[in-house]
């Protein structure tokens, strides 16, 4: 295996690692918050930040698939991710999952 393809391998077991560490660290958040609500929440889908969806972004693109990054902001309606309405993060994040799993 050439040292490139192994570079690309390890980048694309960096990005799916930090994929599930943001899922786990929004987990954990959500349980923590409800805790100290009092009300449950209703809403089971987990709430992104802005930063959440720029480091999967930003990973896809250090990857070598900033093509398609721009592509999926393009589909949002927006060349930045600042254009991009928060209610839709989760949208773009489970759409940024398939890119470079093909």
């Amino acid at each position: 295996m050439s040292k490139m393809s192994e570079l690309s391998q390890v980048l694309n077991e960096m990005i799916a690692c930090g994929e599930g560490m943001i899922k786990a660290a929004n987990t954990l958040k959500d349980i923590f918050s409800s805790t100290e609500e009092a009300p449950a929440k209703t809403d089971s889908a987990p709430t992104y930040t802005k930063e959440d969806v720029r480091g999967v972004l930003a990973a896809k693109s250090a990857a070598g698939f900033k093509k398609e990054v721009k592509d999926l902001l393009e589909k949002f309606g927006a060349q930045q991710l600042k254009q991009i309405d928060p209610k839709d993060y989760a949208a773009l994040l489970k759409e940024a999952e398939v890119i470079g799993n093909a």
